[in-house]
């Protein structure tokens, strides 16, 4: 990929960005690291390090893509079909990578924090507060595999 150039520069940032969101959507957000994104992209530690600074910085490289994967699993026709297709989608290790990192966020630096925040506000904005207090309150239930969900 050339490098020498605006256009070149453009090709590799967004080839860092989707590696990015590639791993973290397969594997999860641990699995995104420095190394894991060379070995897919074949570029040098320091080259990645440059277009993307810190575990913060990878972060930015999927804003906005997780809440559409989320939002688009699910079937807002009633709250119920809402819980129902909510709880179906864990089935797909892609969603069960979005939830996790939204419920991890409570960890996170404060921009982390900030973007979780922004999502669930959405969320409510969209599906109302009560069932978005529910979706939290089961996705826990859920991610730690607890046999508690109907």
């Amino acid at each position: 990929m050339a490098k020498n150039t605006k256009e070149g520069a453009l090709q590799t940032e967004a080839l860092v960005h989707q590696t990015i969101i590639d791993i973290f959507m397969e594997h999860g957000w641990e699995a995104v690291t420095y190394g894991s994104i060379a070995k897919l992209t074949g570029l040098s530690r320091s080259g990645i390090q440059r277009i993307v600074p810190s575990k913060e910085a990878m972060g930015e490289a999927f804003q906005g893509q997780v809440f559409s994967y989320v939002f688009d699993k699910l079937d807002t026709s009633s709250p119920e079909a809402v819980v129902t297709s909510w709880l179906n989608a864990f089935d797909d290790p892609k969603f069960s990578n979005c939830i996790r990192y939204l419920v991890g966020a409570v960890h996170a630096e404060d921009m982390g924090k900030r973007k979780a925040a922004k999502g669930l506000e959405k969320m409510s904005s969209l599906l109302g507060r009560k069932t978005t207090i529910t979706l939290m309150g089961l996705s826990v239930v859920k991610l730690l595999d607890v046999d508690l969900v109907d």
